[in-house]
């Protein structure tokens, strides 16, 4: 005979990370040659990659040449989820604050730094290209360091460069810190992740349970394990295990069942979206 019981948002423990419940047993629950799985998970998928208290990887700067000098623009990225397209439309949208870019003839903003993905070699990929000495064809911004009014284009046509101060955020590229490209050049580039990038650091919720001490196991206390199933922001993640993995419940007598999310390093893990249910199933163990 089996046992049901199910843990949602109203066990939450307010401790900032949106990732702890604690559930009370209606009465004290003893337990004797128990064991216990998940049989279900359901959540919705609100854990940022770019968050500047849980993982610091929400800032860098691009540098543009202008006159005989530089301009070092600083970038912070709110806390959400941003894919390569969206970090580059923020860089994107720091130059045009600047005045740090050109407009063509078709009246479309050109700018000579941009990040991509580039899923061939598993990597990010950043572009550079020189930025032009003289207006030719183009029509300078209205405001800003190009504009008539700001310093000017540059006096020798260099590329922007790419500055990787936070390694955090370097981590997010695959990079190192750094200056890409590493000095002043003239010359249009590319450049690949020199690592793995981790556009998410967060690569499976790890599931615990304060009634499990595994003498085996670190954390000794690990439920089950999940992923987000494929889900993008604001999906519902709706994990059902193919089979049960039992694990016994230390004997003894229980008030509560704290049940606490961290991440494949045993991070805590911060959702924005509270609301959630698991349902852990009991049975006599066989």
């Amino acid at each position: 005979m089996s046992s049901i019981v199910s843990i949602s948002s109203k066990a939450l423990v307010p401790n900032g990370f949106n990732n702890q419940y604690k559930y009370s047993f209606p009465a004290s629950a003893s337990f004797k040659g128990v064991e216990v799985a998940v049989q279900s998970i359901s959540m919705y998928n609100s854990q940022f990659n770019i968050d500047s208290v849980t993982y610091g990887n929400n800032t860098f700067k691009v540098e543009v040449p202008t006159a005989a000098t530089v301009l070092v623009i600083s970038i912070t990225l709110k806390d959400g989820t941003y894919s390569y397209t969206d970090i580059n439309r923020m860089i994107q949208t720091a130059l045009i604050n600047a005045g740090a870019y050109l407009i063509d003839s078709n009246c479309n903003n050109v700018f000579f730094i941009q990040l991509i993905e580039n899923s061939t070699y598993y990597a990010a990929q950043v572009d550079v290209n020189p930025t032009p000495t003289v207006i030719g064809s183009y029509t300078a911004p209205p405001t800003g360091v190009y504009s008539s009014g700001g310093s000017g284009l540059p006096t020798t046509a260099r590329v922007p460069r790419l500055i990787i101060d936070n390694s955090k955020f370097g981590e997010v590229l695959g990079d190192s810190s750094g200056q890409y490209p590493s000095s002043s050049s003239t010359v249009a580039a590319s450049f690949l992740s020199g690592l793995s990038p981790q556009v998410n650091p967060v690569s499976a919720y790890v599931v615990r349970c304060s009634l499990i001490n595994k003498s085996f196991t670190a954390p000794p206390d690990i439920l089950t394990i999940f992923n987000s199933q494929g889900t993008e922001a604001g999906q519902l993640i709706a994990y059902q295990p193919n089979e049960f993995s039992w694990m016994h419940v230390n004997d003894g007598s229980y008030a509560t069942i704290t049940i606490t999310i961290v991440d494949q390093l045993e991070r805590f893990v911060t959702f924005r979206d509270p609301n959630l249910l698991i349902s852990l199933i009991f049975r006599q163990k066989m």
